[in-house]
């Protein structure tokens, strides 16, 4: 079944213009696939652990783990506002081709180049992954903006067997091998007691969760690589004026073409019966983003909320767990 892919990381934000009252400019380049072809029976991952931790690097608000492709070992973004395994183009070019690809932003359409490959041997540490699909383009907005080396995203599907706890505070990542129930085993855990712990749809290999933003029922995609939270401004205008607006600023998309967004404060993001105070949010048009999921999108829910506490996503049983730190 062809899927849309969006990889809201794109949502790259320079806050540098966003302070006091002065106008900014704020580019944000988002980059979708439309009817990406993606072979549903890749082999299943294997390695020789119960809990396998792997140390994260940190570039400005992005989860940086380091893999490795056959003999290239680098950087590659935690992402699970991405649907699977995401190639640099600049590293990755002359992989072999299996499909090609026309990307669309955000707010316009790239040119061409992004295409579907097949992986031979992909690890992180002692998880090994052989044959697996993989889509390769454009990241170099990434490598400019942060200084760093991206080899590639890691989304969501190369988890789909696992649990994973990003702990933040520390810099560590677990990946979880689960009992026969789909459970991690208590003596695995790293955490015993969640603040938070709610179901979440798992949808064209997205996240979903539902919550509200002072008292208005809206659906989130949880995306670790989205250095911020978004809100849709069709979605949001009966709220605004609940909200602190700390600044207006133009979003630049890949086409060329800009558009206003705000940028602004709210008291009170409720999900299941846990409440999250003092929040910021940029709200904007997403409804390209929509379009890229195949599925309605409200807000994203980035580093501004994730940020709060570390957090476990069961993909087998689809339990959303957050715990949060008391400050």
């Amino acid at each position: 079944m062809s899927k849309f892919l969006f990889f809201a990381l794109f949502a790259f934000l320079l806050f540098a213009g966003l302070n006091g009252n002065c106008a900014g400019k704020l580019r944000l380049s988002g980059i979708s696939f439309p009817h990406a072809v993606v072979v549903a029976n890749d082999p299943t991952p294997y390695g020789d652990f119960e809990t396998l931790i792997v140390p994260i690097k940190r570039a400005g608000n992005l989860i940086i783990v380091e893999a490795q492709i056959d003999t290239l070992e680098g950087n590659f973004v935690m992402d699970t506002g991405a649907p699977y395994l995401v190639l640099n183009a600049t590293y990755f070019r002359d992989a072999p081709r299996i499909d090609e690809k026309l990307s669309a932003g955000i707010n316009g359409e790239a040119s061409g180049g992004s295409f579907t490959t097949m992986v031979h041997n992909f690890s992180i540490l002692d998880l090994y992954y052989s044959r697996i699909t993989a889509d390769v383009t454009d990241l170099s907005a990434i490598e400019n903006g942060r200084g760093i080396k991206i080899l590639g995203l890691l989304g969501t599907r190369l988890f789909a067997k696992f649990a994973v706890t990003i702990d933040l505070a520390n810099n560590l990542l677990y990946i979880h091998k689960l009992d026969d129930k789909g459970n991690i085993p208590p003596k695995e855990q790293v955490f015993k007691e969640p603040y938070l712990k709610m179901p979440f749809k798992y949808i064209n290999d997205i996240i979903f969760l539902k919550g509200a933003v002072n008292d208005k029922t809206m659906w989130f995609v949880f995306d670790s690589a989205a250095e911020t939270n978004l809100l849709d401004y069709s979605k949001s205008k009966k709220i605004l004026k609940s909200m602190q607006i700390i600044n207006r600023s133009t979003l630049t998309g890949i086409g060329g073409s800009s558009f206003e967004v705000l940028y602004a404060r709210f008291d009170k993001l409720t999900l299941d019966d846990k409440q999250f105070l003092r929040n910021r949010v940029l709200v904007t048009n997403l409804e390209k983003m929509g379009k890229a999921y195949d599925y309605s999108v409200d807000g994203i829910l980035g580093y501004d909320f994730f940020s709060r506490g570390a957090f476990t996503i069961n993909f087998v049983k689809s339990d959303f767990e957050m715990y949060i730190y008391n400050n």
